[in-house]
């Protein structure tokens, strides 16, 4: 977040801020660990944050509903959306080719998604569609 250069820098100028306000050395110390201690919070509070916005993005449950939650309708306009939009049955280009066939199964992991969950997975968009 912040450069090695700028936080010597910073560093440097309280320095020269304490020397020239008349505090002494002593005093200079310990105003300089009360402020170290809370730049040390905030930066904990900034990457806490910064944390918690990760794990918030990678939850999928949080970005699209599960294809287990929606209903026959919503399901029916993700349809009409594809075939109107000139996409396949996966939300991809119709010219799109798949290893296996599908992209829904991952070879490699053995995992399989639900087709409405891969769509709105790659189409979040879409969530405002089904509203």
């Amino acid at each position: 977040m912040f450069g090695f250069k700028t936080t010597n820098q910073l560093a440097i100028s309280l320095i020269f801020v304490l020397l020239f306000s008349g505090c002494n050395l002593k005093d200079a110390g310990s105003e300089l660990k009360k402020l170290d201690d809370k730049v040390g919070q905030k930066l904990d509070q900034i990457q806490e944050k910064q944390q918690e916005d990760v794990v918030n993005f990678f939850n999928e449950e949080k970005i699209a509903p599960a294809a287990k939650d929606l209903t026959k309708e919503q399901k029916e306009k993700i349809d009409k959306w594809l075939e109107k939009n000139n996409l396949n049955r996966y939300g991809d280009s119709v010219d799109m080719m798949y290893t296996g066939g599908t992209p829904l199964f991952n070879e490699t992991t053995g995992e399989s998604l639900d087709r409405y969950d891969y769509i709105l997975k790659n189409h979040p968009e879409l969530l405002d569609e089904l509203k």
